[in-house]
């Protein structure tokens, strides 16, 4: 009976092959890629020297009284003997100085026109003008033009063979630009190299592939494939069967990895049997403690305003605030609301820590903040108050940085008080600033800690960005802070007066994440923007 060849050996053999065809082209591709670069390094280098050479021995500044008069002399002429030794030199094909004009740098008139002797290449006198519709050579001739560019082009099998071309800006006594000067030169030795390159290594791949696939293939039916076949039919045995070990795996007395792999492999199938229990247990707590961060995710944020517009009834102010967390629930709170109609209380704050422990602080600091706003206290007497109730139940020694202004907005005066929390961004009478005093204790670090309030009288046209340490502290790889004066920086490029709230704390969150470019987010970023309308 004639012996079946393993599915795995024809799977092996098969990889063998493109494994090899997959070598030999990487191998080929950078060989071709590192001879192409060399070769075209030397004669991009040798080229474009020779324009510069030649460009030395021009006059510029008599470039205009040649194409107006079309007449030269022997100034004229000695210049363009010169030339001619160099096409004769080096071995150009021709050099050629032109007045490029036009929209698109198709007219053409030519100044210098040397060319190769005895060669099919035809020299054009001083003066004579022609349009040249070329995409490459006409968008090189704008780059010299417009931005004094030295381009190198190649052209390769043409009907005039194959050819390397620089054209450089030829500059006047004024350090203008007047014409270009191009040097072209045959490569069609580089093109008959490279082709004998490719054909040689081609050849010689094919036959190290072709030895490379026999060997190869051989020897992994022989020492991998016979011990893999028995591995892998062991662990179909062990899905199959419940998880059940058989003793087939045993039979592999290799002392190499394969046996190695046999024995580990054995010895895991009895390891995940006795796990999979315990998996199971684990997964099903875990999914559990999921779904219970998922909902006090949302119940954290329905704590929160949201919406825009914060009061679609009013029009006399322009108010908006967001809050990203670094985990699923965040210690950072903002709030505002009109205690009535002539009065708008705001507030941000940051508690100590991360996670269900800082969240929970920041629903008690929340609900307290609503309940004694309310009330009709001011700044500082409804954060003594607040301060003195958080003390009283802080077990965990947790603590909450806050600034709180109510904004009375018939007059424009914005009573604050802050509570050890960064300084707010400030944009006054036009200048913009930080709202710098001297802060207050933070709320829950001491009881009967008196709060200092300030206060400042904002004009229309006014605004506040009130922020958590999460903005100037967010990191970038480099373990760089964003900082203060960059978050300044962000807000002097926005346009206070045109843009909304949202729009103006998306353009600085959208500057915060061009700064971390990617780096992983630490602290919760909230942001709060307030501006009284015009």
């Amino acid at each position: 009976m004639k012996r079946k060849l393993p599915v795995l050996t024809k799977k092996i053999v098969l990889n063998v092959i493109i494994s090899g065809f997959v070598l030999c082209s990487l191998v080929f591709t950078a060989g071709y890629v590192a001879f192409s670069r060399q070769f075209r390094s030397q004669y991009d280098s040798s080229i474009r020297s020779i324009a510069e050479a030649a460009c030395q021995c021009l006059d510029p500044d008599s470039f205009d009284e040649y194409l107006l008069t079309s007449s030269h002399g022997p100034e004229y002429d000695a210049i363009n003997k010169i030339l001619q030794d160099f096409v004769d030199k080096f071995d150009l094909n021709m050099i050629y100085v032109s007045s490029v004009k036009g929209e698109n740098y198709t007219d053409i008139t030519y100044i210098y026109n040397p060319v190769k002797k005895d060669s099919h290449f035809k020299s054009f006198p001083l003066g004579y003008f022609e349009v040249y519709e070329e995409a490459d050579y006409n968008s090189s001739a704008k780059n010299v033009y417009e931005k004094g560019e030295s381009v190198v082009r190649h052209t390769i099998k043409t009907r005039s063979g194959s050819h390397i071309t620089a054209m450089i800006p030829v500059y006047n006594s004024a350090e203008k630009i007047v014409a270009v000067l191009g040097a072209q030169m045959n490569i069609q030795e580089f093109v008959r190299a490279r082709q004998a390159y490719t054909n040689a290594v081609i050849i010689v791949e094919l036959i190290f592939a072709l030895i490379f696939i026999v060997f190869f293939s051989g020897f992994f039916n022989l020492n991998f494939i016979k011990p893999l076949v028995i591995i892998t039919r062991e662990t179909g045995h062990f899905a199959s069967y419940g998880g059940e070990p058989s003793p087939a795996l045993m039979q592999i007395k290799k002392k190499d990895e394969l046996g190695i792999l046999a024995h580990s492999v054995h010895q895991m199938e009895c390891d995940v049997k006795r796990n999979i229990q315990e998996l199971t247990s684990v997964t099903s707590e875990k999914e559990r403690m999921s779904t219970e961060l998922n909902i006090a995710t949302k119940i954290q944020a329905g704590m929160l305003p949201k919406g825009y517009p914060a009061f679609p009834d009013r029009t006399d102010f322009d108010l908006f605030a967001s809050m990203e967390s670094a985990k699923e629930v965040g210690g950072d709170l903002y709030d505002y609301l009109l205690i009535d109609e002539d009065h708008l209380m705001i507030v941000v704050g940051d508690v100590s820590g991360k996670g269900v422990p800082a969240a929970l602080i920041m629903a008690i600091a929340k609900t307290l903040l609503n309940s004694h706003a309310e009330q009709g206290l001011s700044p500082a007497e409804i954060f003594e108050a607040i301060n003195s109730q958080l003390c009283r139940s802080n077990e965990m020694e947790m603590f909450v940085t806050c600034w709180l202004g109510i904004l009375t907005l018939s007059t424009g005066e914005l009573c604050f008080v802050n509570a050890g929390h960064p300084a707010p961004v400030i944009v006054h009478n036009g200048e913009i600033a930080f709202l710098k005093t001297k802060p207050n204790l933070v709320l829950a670090g001491m009881d009967g800690i008196h709060y200092a309030e300030h206060s400042i009288k904002l004009e229309k046209g006014d605004g506040i960005l009130i922020y958590t340490d999460g903005v100037t502290e967010a990191m970038n790889s480099k373990n760089e802070l964003f900082g203060e004066e960059r978050l300044l920086e962000s807000v002097k490029t926005c346009d206070i007066k045109k843009m909304k709230a949202p729009d103006f704390i998306k353009k600085v969150r959208g500057d915060i994440d061009a700064f971390v470019a990617g780096a992983e987010q630490f602290d919760d970023i909230t942001m709060l923007a307030l501006r009284l309308s015009f």
